[in-house]
């Protein structure tokens, strides 16, 4: 018996494929990073179904890599060495809700797209943090991979969302981490020790997720936007965003410095160029505005107000100070333009614009909040090099104790020159982040190669410890975080 009809036995046959137009599919994603094929295509339904393939798996030697919807932008799910894509996308029921604790249980092909239709329609007192992600990527896969979110200057990475996790180790057994090991309540990974890090971080090469729970938080009775407009990003990054995340008015804070190829997808710049230049002000850098979102919040009508009342001080107080030409505006004072202002929050409009030359990358990493400054305009002097104008995300996160430092990079994807010229791009930004302090979050294969070099030998000597116990067959997801 062939291996896909082993499969076939452990699925079904609806559920297996080795047919070259379904392995296409899976075969790259929308970056710069190279296509691989796999071999087999198999979508499980069941722990123990997945089990069965892991146990094959080690039989036959076969390598293994975990897919939810292919939506992240570091060649994560590219199966660098053939074998096996194990789609978890029929994997999708929410397990459990606790209201009373503030968490829900998740399968990993539960989507943010699930999450808000579950959190409008039958948790609305609660919210979630949602990423710069298209709806069909899994809540699971963002919060292993330690990725961040629209809430994440309050809470941090994603990953601190994490009470337990139920996982299929490379060699077939089923283990539970975090309190859900000893109790029955998935509410916390505390005191126990922590072994929810064995799978967090790990992208995929030390276990296959089949549970998740997850924190959930109340949602402020009151909320407002503001936003923040400056034609220098010093304006902002001086002091005032440090002030900002020190008085903690804000539930969210996010945005960046944006260009017409990337901002126009986000924001109305038009509009806002119009409003610049009737103001008599002009931008530091040609064509490049700094965009800082806010979302103020409150248990009280009067709480909102007075925290709006203090971020004025701040903005005017940063505009005395520093010389700076600070723009603030509340989006339900300016009609259909402040309406779009949130748009940022709805990621199906903008994916699709920000595609239309078939490829989009990112350089994301997570920075000293004292060296967001220095990185950002060192990349855009990088960008000038490669005749480019970047597209720079920023959030503080965790109040500030550190913050996301993002290029979004579009790109032709059917242009080999202009793949090499955005693949030395992205080299020469990673380069610059670890030289500034920073570290990259969901790392591709080339840039966990650079950074095992640059990080402690015995650092990278016990994550390969860890993988060979816990996978002594190099199954799971090889050739990822240079190991």
């Amino acid at each position: 018996m062939d291996i896909l009809e082993k499969l076939s036995e452990i699925v079904g046959t609806e559920w297996v494929s080795n047919r070259p137009e379904d392995l296409y599919v899976y075969s790259r994603d929308m970056t710069e990073n190279p296509p691989s094929m796999p071999d087999y295509i198999v979508m499980p339904e069941t722990v123990e179904e997945i089990q069965q393939i892991v146990k094959l798996a080690n039989e036959m030697k076969i390598p293994i890599t975990a897919y939810v919807a292919g939506s992240n932008v570091g060649g994560l799910a590219i199966p660098s060495e053939g074998g096996i894509i194990l789609d978890l996308k029929r994997m999708n029921k929410v397990i459990e809700i606790n209201r009373d604790d503030m968490y829900i249980v998740v399968e990993p092909g539960f989507t943010f797209g699930h999450l808000r239709k579950l959190l409008e329609e039958e948790l609305p007192e609660f919210e979630y943090s949602f990423p710069f992600a298209p709806p069909f990527a899994s809540v699971t896969a963002n919060a292993i991979l330690q990725g961040l979110g629209n809430l994440s200057y309050k809470h941090g990475s994603m990953s601190e969302s994490i009470n337990g996790l139920e996982v299929v180790l490379p060699t077939g057994e089923v283990v539970r981490v975090g309190s859900c090991a000893i109790s029955p309540y998935w509410n916390t990974r505390t005191p126990l020790p922590d072994l929810i890090g064995l799978f967090v971080g790990f992208q995929g090469t030390t276990g296959i997720v089949t549970k998740c729970g997850i924190s959930l938080w109340p949602k402020p009775p009151f909320q407002t936007h503001c936003v923040i407009f400056a034609t220098d990003p010093a304006e902002i990054y001086s002091s005032l965003i440090f002030k900002l995340c020190r008085a903690q008015i804000c539930q969210e804070i996010g945005g960046g410095l944006l260009n017409k190829e990337v901002g126009q997808k986000l924001l109305p710049l038009d509009q806002l160029e119009d409003l610049i230049e009737m103001m008599g002000l002009k931008p530091k850098y040609e064509g490049l505005y700094f965009v800082n979102l806010c979302t103020l919040w409150g248990c009280s009508e009067d709480a909102l107000k007075a925290k709006y009342k203090y971020l004025i001080k701040l903005v005017n107080e940063t505009n005395t100070e520093e010389d700076a030409n600070l723009i603030l505006l509340r989006p339900e004072d300016y009609g259909e333009m402040g309406k779009q202002m949130m748009v940022p929050m709805n990621l199906p409009i903008q994916i699709p614009g920000l595609l239309k030359e078939g490829g989009l990358t990112w350089v994301g990493s997570y920075v000293p909040l004292s060296q967001w400054l220095e990185g950002c305009l060192r990349g855009i002097e990088i960008h000038k090099n490669y005749g480019r104008l970047p597209g720079v995300l920023h959030r503080p996160m965790k109040y500030g104790h550190y913050g996301a430092l993002r290029f979004l990079i579009p790109f032709n994807k059917k242009n080999k020159q202009e793949i090499q010229k955005v693949s030395s791009l992205c080299k020469e930004l990673l380069e610059m982040i670890v030289d500034i302090g920073g570290i990259p979050y969901k790392m591709p294969p080339w840039a966990a190669k650079i950074l095992m070099n640059h990080a402690d030998p015995n650092y990278v000597q016990l994550l390969r410890k860890i993988k060979q116990s816990l996978d002594p067959n190099r199954i799971f997801n090889p050739g990822k975080l240079g190991l």
